[in-house]
């Protein structure tokens, strides 16, 4: 059949029927007609199919048309690429028509993400087939060529010419003209013009849009769209340099990027493309090298303004572009480029500027009690959870930065102006220096490791830096409100300003006083601490330790040199109370264990005990009331075994004595602190000893015991003997003694028993850490009486510590408990849950170790409080949804679970027994929360081992209330189960 019959039954018919009713059944089969019919007909195509099938364009979707798109224009994955001569015959047809085409394409491809990845990238395919059929030159001289220097040139030359002209073209008439009179008029004055040198410049310029709005593809999350997009680029540029114009910038730009992309097949491939364009001339220059200058001053006139916009896609487009084109450049290119002053500046400022951190408030959260080091914390430290980044919100941006960094830092040369421009930042006091520390480490660590020493001699400058004294001794708190005097007089005004003015002239009155001039002119403003200044101070803090935790990584064992000046520093900041700085400091003491190859932390504690003893010395010898150094001992203490402890007693001894001379002092805290490491130390080392005791075989008492057997044998079979033998021994005694004898024995057995008793009020001396334990419950007893908070918690901690030490020592332990009940008593009547929590917890140690000492005092002082906080508490439990754990619902889980205990160690029987059990019944009601029923539940469980069917009755009488019943049979149902 002939084309033109063909085209007359066949095509026409189900051309006319798809543009009537747009359906996909008819796409397909008009699909299938094309596919059919003979292109050698160009006419027939060019005048009846594709001019209707343009205009409905914008009407079509999925992927059916943008394949019926790709046949028209021969460039379906079954059609011939190498057919030159085809291509070039569908290219001057359908050139007219690329307006339309482009918009549509580019906006499929730019739409919104529910279209699908599969829907995106085939529109790009097509987009860059298209574009590349219509660009490409067909002449065989060019076709398997390679370009030479001055090719390279014209082509960069004739961008950068076209690059500031710009206007109004046919390319842009045609895709915004919607009348079909205008279309069809534009079409015929191009078709007479053809595709010639001019055609091809005009429309280069206009799809200059194209191709930049086109450029955000290559930071696309999707690797398919990542894949089409870097195969588009590299295809334009290998065969149509030479009609793209402006546009090769552009491309190469995006090539340039995308040969550094995460996925190893675009890497490659963009790679490959980059190594067929290299000049061939000299082998030492680059590519890029010719117009370097002005390659990098365009992305060092955009990217503070991409970075400062926040949008992921934009800044990693940015930062991999720029990534490839210093790693693409030549040495000596860079360092051409880098020796003017203004480029150096612009580029270190702008990774500054990258790497901006966020200040917010969490960076000033602080624990209330005592914390112990946890090893295990390294994990979550080594997070560098203070790393928040104010404009970079990826992590792939940021593995960007450091990779940029790294390239800096394994260039010789370029390395050291970089360290010297940024130093000289740092000795300005620059507000950006946790930034610039942190562009320092990324270049000295990213020097390769080399068998010559010199490789280190970036991160040597960087340790000299960070060591020193001004980045250690920050403020990491703000000010109080210190010109506020709420205790100030206000009578004198109360009566003559009645009201809501009263209330302001009180305000106004407390803010700006005369009796404030005095503190006004003593305080310098440049010494007050604002919450900006101790959150910038807070994160400068974490990010020295940052800094040299990752030096002493990348150093290895080379780092011992650096031990005695950055030790004590470390240590001082694990002992801080502000969590982000004690995670910052955990990470920096175990990456120095790592790097020194130590097993433990404890073991690098105790090698170095010489290097923290005299650093001890010299900050007490320098300020005896110093904070630092028993914020040192506390960690110290915590951190080593018993074998560091008499290095440090004379130091512990010091500071003991200076707590007793000065108990109004600012550093009553840091006293504390060391009082309980030492006590956690001490039970740490008994519960050592006492396993280590457990673990040796008793050969000796076997030995004894086989022994006493063995004589009893003995005695058993010749008992006959023995009895004779006795019996004539007491005669013979008997009558050798005479009256005087006896008078003499009488006198001895009496100097004898008085000996004795002196020798019983003779007590045996104390071992050392026992004395030591009860001078430190001396001296802490003092502070549970204090009105401030922290002195109260930790002052309970320690007592808590104390007692189990003393169990072996109940004529030491009573009477200290003795001391120890008024002011617990007291402490009881007050209604902070965090302090009455430690309370009972030193209640149940008391109960534990005492017993029956406390028994009446406890029924009397304390348990009714306790009971009547439980009742009035389950209200509250009861009727409001817990959202978070508050200080008054973490008493009652501490109450419910070591109530049991309380009862069996102090014997509590009878009424108070009866009453305790009745209000924690309460607690099984289903209308509790759940960890709180789940609690009630084990305290009759436990009770039941104390008082068995007391418990059971108690827990009967709820049994027939529905809201008790299924907690009640729980109870119930266990006690049935141990019974049996």
């Amino acid at each position: 059949m002939a084309s033109f019959e063909q085209f007359v039954l066949k095509v026409k018919p189900t051309l006319d029927m798809f543009l009537r009713v747009p359906h996909k059944e008819h796409l397909e089969r008009l699909r299938y007609e094309l596919l059919q019919f003979n292109f050698r007909e160009m006419k027939i195509f060019h005048v009846q199919i594709l001019a209707p099938l343009v205009l409905k364009l914008e009407e079509l979707n999925g992927i059916s048309s943008l394949e019926c798109l790709m046949i028209i224009f021969y460039v379906h994955d079954e059609a011939e690429f190498t057919d030159v001569v085809l291509r070039n015959q569908v290219a001057n047809t359908v050139f007219i028509y690329i307006p339309k085409i482009v918009t549509i394409l580019i906006k499929t491809s730019l739409a919104d993400e529910k279209l699908g990845e599969t829907l995106k990238s085939t529109a790009i395919k097509a987009l860059g087939r298209i574009l590349c059929v219509i660009f490409e030159k067909s002449d065989d001289v060019l076709i398997e060529h390679n370009y030479d220097k001055k090719e390279f040139k014209s082509l960069i030359n004739k961008a950068l010419q076209q690059k500031s002209e710009s206007h109004k073209s046919d390319f842009e008439m045609a895709s915004h003209t919607k009348r079909r009179e205008g279309i069809e008029q534009l079409l015929e004055k191009m078709r007479s013009i053809g595709r010639t040198k001019q055609w091809f410049e005009e429309t280069s310029r206009a799809l200059r849009a194209v191709y930049t709005r086109a450029s955000v593809f290559r930071s696309h999350d999707s690797v398919r769209i990542r894949t089409e997009y870097a195969r588009m680029c590299c295809t334009l540029m290998e065969r149509c340099a030479y009609n793209l114009g402006e546009n090769y910038l552009n491309l190469l730009e995006n090539v340039v990027a995308m040969s550094e992309d995460e996925d190893k097949h675009i890497s490659k491939m963009c790679t490959t493309t980059l190594s067929q364009l290299q000049l061939l001339g000299n082998a030492n220059e680059s590519l890029f090298d010719e117009y370097a200058d002005i390659l990098f001053d365009e992305h060092l006139a955009k990217m503070p303004r991409i970075i400062s916009r926040s949008i992921d896609a934009e800044q990693y487009a940015e930062l991999i572009s720029l990534k490839g084109f210093l790693k693409n450049l030549s040495i000596s290119r860079m360092n051409c480029l880098l020796l003017v002053p203004k480029n150096l500046e612009m580029l270190c400022r702008c990774l500054i500027s990258a790497v901006d951190l966020k200040l917010y408030r969490d960076l000033l959260t602080e624990a209330y009690a005592i914390r112990e080091v946890v090893l295990a914390d390294y994990a979550e430290s080594a997070k560098l959870g203070w790393r928040q980044y104010k404009h970079l919100s990826s992590a792939r941006c940021v593995n960007l930065v450091k990779d940029i960094c790294v390239i800096l830092g394994n260039t010789k040369g370029i390395n050291r102006l970089v360290y010297d421009f940024l130093l000289e930042l740092l000795t300005q006091n620059h507000e950006t220096m946790n930034e610039i520390f942190l562009i320092m480490l990324w270049i000295g660590t990213g020097v390769e490791r080399r068998k010559h020493m010199n490789y280190a001699e970036l991160v040597e400058i960087l340790l000299e830096e960070i060591l020193d004294e001004k980045h250690w001794h920050l403020a990491l708190r703000p000010d109080a409100s210190w010109r506020l005097k709420v205790d100030k007089p206000t009578d004198w005004f109360v009566d003559k300003t009645p009201g809501l003015y009263e209330s302001a002239i009180e305000i106004r009155t407390q803010n700006v006083d005369s009796d404030d001039e005095n503190d006004f002119n003593e305080v310098n403003k440049s010494q007050r601490v604002t919450i900006l200044d101790a959150e910038f101070n807070v994160l400068h803090t974490c990010i020295a330790l940052d800094v040299l935790g990752h030096c002493a990584t990348y150093y290895g064992d080379r780092f011992d040199r650096y031990i005695f000046r950055c030790l004590h520093k470390v240590l001082l900041k694990v002992s801080c109370s502000n969590t982000m700085v004690y995670q910052a400091a955990n990470f920096c003491l175990v990456s120095i264990q790592k790097a020194l190859k130590f097993a433990e932390v404890t073991h690098l504690i105790e090698t170095h005990t010489d290097y923290l003893n005299y650093h001890l010395n010299t900050i007490l010898k320098r300020s005896p009331e110093s904070h630092a150094a028993v914020d040192i001992l506390t960690v110290v203490l915590q951190l080593s075994t018993r074998r560091a402890l008499p290095h440090l007693e004379n130091i512990f001894q010091t500071i003991y004595n200076e707590c007793s001379k000065s108990q109004q002092s600012e550093n009553i805290n840091a006293y504390l602190r060391v009082f309980s490491a030492f006590l956690k130390h001490v039970a740490r080392w008994q519960a050592t000893s006492n396993a280590e005791v457990a673990a040796i075989p008793m050969q000796i008492e076997q030995a004894q015991e086989e022994d006493l057997l063995q004589n009893w044998l003995d005695l058993l079979e010749k008992p006959s003997t023995f009895i004779e033998n006795e019996e004539a021994n007491v005669e013979g005694e008997t009558n050798s003694k005479t009256p005087t004898d006896s008078t003499e024995d009488v006198e001895m057995k009496t100097e004898e028993f008085e000996a004795a008793q002196e020798g019983e009020d003779v007590k045996p001396p104390l071992p050392r850490y026992i004395q030591m334990v009860k001078d430190i419950i001396t001296q802490v007893l003092k502070f549970v009486s204090f009105a401030d908070k922290t002195h109260q918690i930790l002052a309970l901690e320690c007592l808590i510590s104390c007692v189990p030490l003393l169990h072996d020592y109940e004529d030491e332990l009573l009477p200290l408990v003795h001391l120890m009940w008024s002011p617990l008593v007291e402490k009881f009547r007050n209604n902070d849950a965090v302090v009455l929590n430690r309370c009972f917890t030193l209640l149940n140690v008391l109960a534990t170790h005492a017993k029956e000492f406390i028994l009446k005092r406890s029924l009397d002082d304390v348990i009714p409080s306790l009971k009547e906080f439980l009742r009035k508490a389950s209200k509250t439990s009861m009727t409001e949804t817990i959202a978070a754990h508050t200080q008054e619902y973490k008493l009652q889980l501490i109450l419910l679970e070591n109530f049991a205990n309380l009862i069996t160690c102090l014997q509590i029987d009878g009424k108070h027994l009866y009453e305790i059990a009745e209000t924690v019944s309460v607690y099984l009601a289903k209308e509790q929360p759940c960890e709180l029923q789940e609690l009630a539940v084990q305290f009759y469980l436990k009770l039941h081992q104390y008082n068995g069917p007391f418990s059971y009755i108690t827990v009967l009488k709820k049994a027939h209330i529905c809201s008790y019943k299924d907690n009640a049979e729980k109870v119930l149902t266990n006690i049935f189960k141990s019974c049996i």
